[in-house]
């Protein structure tokens, strides 16, 4: 649930019984310094919205904007103001969770071409950074999973994993399309961009890498069409892709 529809949930039950609350969050990232030396490095910021409702497991809504990095590396801090929602239902009077609480954090994350994708979460210490090689073309691939990964989940688990939203086992995708904004839709492109890329290397043009290279296809395909359509219509084909070994 976002925040506005939780706000607008707190405001309608007012004398339901529930206990509704709100109050403001700070959010930041530090300054950070990563070796730029060829332009090639790509920060984002990710907005998110981290909805908990107990005893269900923790869902996330998430998008991505671009942030200005110079070619000496310097990655400039990021401040947010928000405000952290919830509602308290200890008696049962409406259905769902006792306890539902949205709350805003946000993290920024380095994406480099050859490179192992680097992320710095909210009050992180400013650092100098340093790139881990990303040698193999499924760690190249995976650098660009880890650029629209959910935050707080498995590692293991990649954007593309997220399993259906109707299984309330798990959580949804999160990941927001581009008809969100105009950011979140250039940085899908971007992501299905590297995809092609790597799809049309000479490395994945080997007999032995023709399934990776179908994957990273499909999920270049995938992108660009939930940059243009609705969620719920991009997840249901996002259920058929085929998964990492």
């Amino acid at each position: 649930m976002s925040r506005l529809t939780m706000l607008v949930a707190l405001l309608s039950t007012q004398l339901t019984g529930c206990l509704p609350y709100v109050y403001p969050t700070l959010t930041y990232t530090p300054e950070v310094g990563v070796p730029n030396p060829d332009g090639s490095v790509h920060a984002f910021r990710v907005d998110v919205d981290r909805t908990q409702r107990a005893p269900l497991p923790t869902s996330h809504d998430y998008g991505l904007t671009r942030i200005s990095i110079d070619t000496r590396g310097t990655v400039p801090s990021q401040l947010e103001l928000a405000s952290a929602i919830g509602m308290l239902n200890p008696f049962g009077v409406i259905e769902g969770a006792k306890h539902e609480r949205t709350s805003f954090t946000m993290l920024v994350r380095l994406y480099r071409p050859g490179y192992r994708t680097m992320e710095i979460r909210a009050w992180d210490k400013s650092r100098e950074l340093q790139w881990l090689s990303a040698p193999t073309l499924g760690d190249q691939e995976r650098a660009i999973d880890d650029l629209l990964a959910p935050s707080d989940v498995d590692p293991k688990v990649t954007w593309w994993d997220r399993k259906d939203p109707k299984d309330e086992k798990a959580p949804g995708l999160g990941l927001q399309p581009g008809t969100s904004s105009v950011s979140q839709r250039q940085a899908l492109i971007f992501a299905a961009g590297e995809f092609q890329r790597l799809a049309s290397s000479p490395t994945a043009m080997t007999p032995t890498a023709t399934p990776m290279r179908e994957r990273m296809q499909q999920k270049a395909i995938w992108l660009r069409r939930f940059a243009e359509q609705s969620p719920a219509s991009a997840t249901m084909e996002l259920s058929v892709l085929p998964r990492r070994n």
